[in-house]
């Protein structure tokens, strides 16, 4: 699947069998990539960027970080993403990992929880070696370009997620996708015979975030994905679903059910996203 803006070309790849990569995409072009809101969606990842760096920005607290080639963790609040550069041409190669994958890597720096770390110093890969092999591709043939970083993914693998524990985490995950996150914590336990407290110790030592935090990321994710929205490359209208919602006056306890922040939380990463785009 592929989607053309400005000349950038974006393409996704179905990931190999191995259950460590839930997605791949390759994106490239002659400029910077657009802007974007990169949302909460309980997940880790892993990119490459080969072209221009990339300045993340925090939209309650303004704080601006320029970000190569990372391995992230799950975030809780939505973050800009804008080109360091953006006459400098893009080539970037991501993996959307599975929940439970930072477990499997055991990277330095635990699960990164709202944190990155160059993927490097982190998983002990040979940064320039894979950047030269990506480069050497075409990226025409995103499938082989995308494929040779999951198989670095996967042959960093220190410790397997035991048998048991993941098939739990793949069924509450799956359960908790397919309701679109509007699911109680109870409930996921109850479909993989657990007690609550039993879930919640699966998720501290395989997720690093909550049942219910990361419930909350899969329903923000997906009520913005749900519009039709491309959250990978049209930041305005991210931002316009975020702020419809904001000023719907839903109760409290809704607007933290359904994204994880307070209602003054969410008007203030809105209003920091809106004032971040109008400088671009």
């Amino acid at each position: 699947m592929a989607a053309v803006t400005s000349a950038r070309r974006s393409v996704t790849v179905a990931p190999g069998p191995s259950g460590l990569v839930e997605a791949l995409w390759v994106a490239h072009g002659p400029h910077g990539a657009p802007p974007r809101v990169a949302l909460p969606d309980g997940r880790p990842a892993a990119v490459v960027r080969l072209g221009g760096p990339v300045r993340w920005v925090d939209p309650l607290t303004r704080e601006t970080e320029v970000i190569g080639s990372v391995l992230r963790g799950p975030r809780s609040v939505p973050q800009v993403v804008l080109a360091d550069d953006p006459a400098a041409p893009s080539f970037e190669v991501g993996a959307r990992l599975a929940p439970w994958a930072l477990s499997a890597l055991r990277p330095d720096g635990g699960f990164l929880v709202d944190d990155h770390r160059p993927l490097a110093a982190v998983l002990g890969l040979d940064e320039e070696g894979l950047a030269a092999r990506l480069r050497a591709g075409d990226p025409e043939d995103a499938a082989a370009v995308a494929r040779a970083l999951e198989a670095e993914l996967v042959a960093a693998v220190r410790r397997p997620v035991p048998a048991g524990d993941r098939a739990d985490l793949e069924r509450v995950v799956r359960i908790a996708d397919t309701e679109r996150g509007l699911v109680r914590s109870i409930d996921l336990a109850r479909s993989v015979d657990r007690s609550l407290a039993s879930l919640h110790a699966l998720f501290a030592a395989h997720v690093g975030v909550t049942p219910a935090a990361f419930l909350s990321a899969v329903r923000l994710s997906c009520a913005v994905r749900e519009l039709g929205v491309d959250d990978r490359g049209d930041a305005p209208r991210v931002v316009a679903v975020l702020r419809s919602y904001a000023d719907a006056g839903y109760p409290q306890r809704e607007v933290e059910r359904f994204t994880g922040l307070s209602p003054l939380e969410l008007r203030r990463a809105v209003r920091g996203m809106e004032e971040v785009l109008a400088t671009v």
